[in-house]
């Protein structure tokens, strides 16, 4: 067995140490971490998929899906 300490490693986005095994992977530190993933979150963008934009038109043929179901849920599978 070693008594090596393991080397130190810094985080990318603030160059400060990091401690943890899961912050020494990724190679950012855990509040650096939660800032990153808050930033993608806001840069993320809604996609709308073609033909799920919006409830059915009236014009569509064929039957509705929800037609046949009972309200209360006793027309369900069981």
């Amino acid at each position: 067995m070693s008594t090596d300490k393991p080397a130190d490693v810094v985080c990318l986005r603030c160059e400060r140490p990091v401690k943890t095994p899961l912050s020494r992977a990724r190679r950012v530190g855990s509040g650096c971490w939660r800032i990153l993933r808050a930033d993608a979150r806001a840069r993320r963008v809604p996609v709308a998929l073609p033909g799920l934009d919006r409830p059915a038109a009236a014009t569509q043929a064929g039957p509705d899906l929800l037609e046949d179901v009972d309200p209360a849920g006793e027309d369900g599978p069981r």
